[in-house]
């Protein structure tokens, strides 16, 4: 059946390619446009789309997936010399921003040039831009490359105006997670280790820029204490290569006898041949964004504080796992983990899946913005777990609580009485103080999590339990930071796990691969059109998972 599939598609794009040597402009460069998020792999799309180009109806992103696919095809092309990249607005996070440069850099080894030109210069779409052969920007623009920052709200002050009693407890002294709602000023262990993380991805932007630029690195460091600047300033300093406007690039890029012809993806992709695809052996990539939930996975349309607007559900993720077991083509899996963490429970649900298809398939990890907390928990026993060195990662520790809100209730002049049988019937109640009692229960509860906890890191890392007690406590650190304490293998992009995949499963690194992410299959059928109050029935059941437990595996964002 996969070598029918295989024979139609490869027919369908045979015809696509022959279109493709019709007469008319073929590309000198192609020019790519990057904003967004970036997530790591494609989003679905449906294939008939009424509401496409309606008003408040966003289209999926770019996946780093489709645009490694969309670079592949140029380089292919002997006839294109190279791309333009043209930035814009990144949302994206510091190591989703060295996965785009590796895939810049990519493109170079491949002997084509990259020229990147901006307009709106900030640290990280300059950071981005030192991938590329030069960099290109009006004399107008101004470059505000100004280091890095984090931003921490505290609310105990308004939560007590409120009437709200936080009761949070944590293991251990770094576990921050609570610290916004039980302090009103940063602590010194919170503080030591976000100035750690800002020390360490600084250093990381700083001897890059520095490496690309063929810069000394004090000077780098120099130039970004003294932005925003001019270009003019920039290029003095050696920030960039040439100061000029987007309609001078064909010339810039050209020849002395011609210009370069210059073509949008949108029109040059019709130019350039669609590889051909034999599907033998394959590697089945299974994702984990957001936080982490007993149940189902579900994407909310608003996102809700604290928690985002996406929720990976243990069984959800399970049955992807065990789909990727059940096929026999597939003989690795990357398990792609993006999340906070979220519930203890759901968290070790997904581990034991790990755990268990690591001992008939390799299982490689690889980390994205952050996987944190439960994050970590869950990528802990993999056969190798890859992170970017900008990936925020760590945080072993636990956190436990709620917030009483009797005292708020007594403000509007609403009492409530509550009659309990048995000495810590009232620990789920947000109207209710912990007693002593309960307050030991809940302890205990974390202390046993915290030691499952130190216990998968200790087996899945094979280092002594007082090893990963050592660098756990609560602790994050960036993926680099990590790589040197044990607690990751290597630092790089998706490309690196899919090859350490490869070897894992003992497929030669020259053989193509296939490369899929695994849809689990659904446990029920096609749901109808959800109206706004399904929607919000289904959010508050998600953070209903999450309050349900006392204790929770789940990591602050310095």
């Amino acid at each position: 059946m996969t070598v029918l599939v295989d024979l139609i598609v490869n027919f369908i794009r045979f015809l696509q390619n022959l279109l493709a040597r019709l007469p008319g402009p073929r590309p000198d460069y192609v020019v790519l446009d990057l904003a967004g998020s970036y997530p790591e792999r494609r989003v679905p799309r449906p294939r008939f789309r009424p509401w496409r180009g309606l008003p408040l109806v966003p289209e999926p992103e770019e996946s780093l997936e489709e645009l490694r696919e969309t670079l592949e095809r140029i380089a292919r092309v002997p006839g294109v010399r190279g791309i333009v990249v043209r930035l814009g607005d990144l949302s994206a996070g510091l190591a989703t921003v060295q996965s785009l440069r590796d895939a810049l850099r990519w493109v170079r080894q491949r002997g084509k040039r990259v020229a990147a030109y901006l307009t709106v210069i900030n640290t990280p779409q300059y950071y981005l831009a030192t991938a590329a052969d030069e960099i290109l920007l009006p004399e107008s623009a101004s470059v505000a490359v100004v280091g890095l920052r984090t931003e921490i709200t505290f609310l105990r002050e308004a939560l007590d105006r409120a009437g709200i009693a936080p009761e949070f407890d944590r293991i251990a002294e770094y576990k921050t997670a609570a610290d916004p709602f039980l302090r009103r000023s940063i602590s010194p262990t919170h503080r030591e280790m976000v100035e750690a993380l800002l020390d360490s991805m600084l250093e990381q932007v700083t001897d890059d820029v520095a490496a690309a630029r063929h810069l000394d690195r004090a000077a780098v460091r120099a130039a970004i204490d003294r932005a925003p600047m001019t270009a003019a300033e920039a290029q003095a300093q050696g920030l960039v290569d040439a100061i000029l406007y987007e309609d001078e690039l064909p010339r810039r890029l050209g020849t002395p006898e011609r210009e370069a012809v210059l073509l949008p993806w949108a029109q040059a992709r019709r130019r350039i041949p669609i590889p051909y695809r034999w599907r033998r052996d394959a590697v089945a990539v299974v994702t984990l964004r957001g936080a982490i939930v007993p149940g189902e996975s579900r994407e909310v349309p608003f996102p809700v504080p604290y928690f985002g607007n996406r929720f990976a559900g243990s069984s959800t993720v399970a049955r992807a796992f065990r789909l990727a077991e059940q096929l026999p083509r597939v003989r690795a899996v990357v398990f792609y983990v993006d999340s906070r963490g979220g519930s203890a429970l759901a968290s070790d649900l997904i581990w034991r899946e790990v755990e268990r298809l690591k001992r008939r398939k390799p299982v490689v990890v690889y980390m994205g913005d952050v996987a944190g907390s439960g994050g970590y928990y869950v990528s802990c026993g993999a056969s190798r777990v890859i992170a970017q060195p900008a990936t925020i990662t760590g945080s072993i520790g636990v956190v436990s609580g709620k917030f009483a809100a009797a005292d708020l209730l007594e403000r509007f002049g609403l009492h409530r009485e509550i009659l309990a049988r048995g000495a810590t019937a009232t620990i789920p109640s947000a109207f209710a103080r912990f007693s002593e009692t309960e307050w030991e229960r809940v302890r205990h509860e974390m202390a046993d999590i915290y030691d499952r906890f130190i216990g998968r890191v200790a087996e899945g890392r094979s280092r002594a339990r007082g090893e990963i007690e050592a660098i756990a406590r609560g602790r994050v650190w960036t993926g680099r930071q990590a790589q040197e304490r044990g607690l990751v293998d290597e630092l790089g992009d998706f490309r690196l796990a899919l090859l350490r995949a490869q070897e894992l499963a003992g497929i030669p690194a020259e053989r193509e691969v296939t490369v899929f992410t695994v849809k689990p299959p659904r446990v029920a059928g096609m749901p109808a059109f959800p109206a706004a109050l399904d929607q919000v029935r289904r959010t508050l059941a998600r953070l209903s998972a999450l309050a349900a437990e006392r204790a929770l595996l789940y990591m602050e964002i310095p």
